[in-house]
């Protein structure tokens, strides 16, 4: 395998250096699309996937506070369950024969960074919905704070 180097002689990444792939999924459309990215990498690369949802039933937010009770938190597991479930059979339908499933509880852009780390991820595909201006300042980015935390190539789909 050719390792590519750059005139600091910092390695530098190359397709044939993606061996695990995660997708982080929330089952939006944009979601979707990273998956169908994802697949299709992973089935020419001989790739793993690792599919995880991530929910988050406490957060401190920078202007309000909440707690989910137990049935909507209940609900949202149970959502996330069938989100994963759905993903891992799209992936399998698309040639993906390497699939491993993650439904985890905490601040998504935490939990993402953290199991790529875990799990030797090589490249993140995930869904971006390309908030601007306020709404990205209200509802926070997600896809961002994976860029910002974790060492691993992101590879970002609208």
């Amino acid at each position: 395998m050719p390792i590519t180097v750059d005139k600091m002689g910092t390695k530098r990444p190359t397709a044939d250096d993606i061996d695990v792939i995660l997708v982080p999924t929330d089952g939006s459309k944009c979601s979707d699309r990273a998956v169908t990215l994802a697949g299709s990498l992973a089935k020419k690369l001989s790739a793993e996937v690792h599919v995880v949802f991530a929910s988050e039933t406490n957060y401190a937010g920078p202007w309000y506070y909440y707690v989910l009770d137990d049935v909507v938190a209940e609900k949202i597991q149970k959502k996330g369950r069938a989100i994963v479930l759905q993903t891992v059979q799209e992936l399998h339908a698309l040639g993906v024969d390497d699939v491993k499933s993650h439904q985890l509880e905490g601040h998504p852009g935490e939990v993402i960074a953290r199991l790529a780390a875990k799990v030797g991820a090589d490249l993140i595909v995930m869904g971006t919905h390309g908030r601007r201006g306020v709404e990205r300042a209200l509802m926070g980015s997600v896809a961002r704070e994976v860029a910002n935390t974790s060492n691993v190539p992101l590879l970002l789909v609208r």
